[in-house]
């Protein structure tokens, strides 16, 4: 019952989940990566493209470009801002951020959240556009509650063992929107410090969902299942703009 909310293209990510499918959001952020992950889900019914210009891209964007893959896909994102990984301009993310925002919500798509550093400005401007949002990976201990009285998903990143605000998202989030993500195998690299092999990814998976168990007093087995359960649900189902 594996999954993966979040991740994103990769030669190892499209060997992988050719051999081992599974529930798989792919974040693409460029028309090529939208155009590979697009003919791997031709093959792969159960992995969904995301398409959203990153706020680490706003800078080389090209909206008209990028226009046609937002039309085909069902889900937009990853899209935000970052004040902490990027330099990208902050006025520049906020346009293409609330441009993607109203054009998901008059499409009725789902949006994929990067909210780095910028977690109290998203939360304002998502509250003007009612839609479903998943935040991914979300890393800060406050305002949690704040985007789960939204509706939120919310998706445990590696690892709740080494972050606190991981292990609060992972505690405090309902099980019907709870989601699991690597956000690919690199992250999980840069979260453990150490070099990763193709048979960690799954045990990386694995471990999110053993880590939230433990915190939530269940089972590893009931969170894959919800972890499963949940992003088939928000993959497949359309947004509405209305709650």
């Amino acid at each position: 019952m594996l999954s993966d909310a979040h991740i994103h293209l990769s030669a190892f990510a499209e060997d992988y989940l050719a051999a081992h499918p599974m529930p798989t959001v792919v974040s693409c952020a460029t028309p090529e990566e939208a155009a590979r992950a697009f003919a791997l889900a031709e093959k792969l019914p159960d992995l969904f493209p995301s398409c959203g210009i990153h706020p680490w891209q706003v800078d080389t964007a090209d909206w008209d470009a990028m226009l046609p893959w937002l039309d085909r896909a069902a889900i937009i994102g990853e899209i935000g801002m970052d004040n902490v990984w990027c330099q990208t301009d902050l006025g520049l993310q906020a346009e293409f951020f609330e441009r993607q925002l109203a054009y998901a919500q008059a499409q009725h798509k789902p949006v994929v959240l990067h909210t780095k550093g910028m977690e109290r400005e998203i939360l304002e401007r998502i509250r003007r556009y009612p839609n479903t949002y998943h935040v991914h990976w979300y890393a800060e201990e406050s305002l949690i509650d704040d985007y789960l009285a939204l509706g939120c998903y919310m998706s445990v990143g590696p690892f709740p063992s080494l972050d606190p605000a991981v292990a609060a998202v992972a505690a405090r989030t309902p099980d019907e929107r709870l989601l699991i993500e690597t956000d690919g195998i690199d992250a999980v690299a840069w979260a453990t410090g150490k070099s990763v092999a193709p048979d960690d990814y799954p045990r990386a998976l694995a471990q999110i969902a053993r880590e939230t168990a433990a915190l939530r007093d269940t089972t590893e087995d009931h969170i894959l299942t919800l972890a499963h359960d949940n992003l088939l649900r928000f993959a497949k189902t359309a947004a509405t703009s209305e709650r």
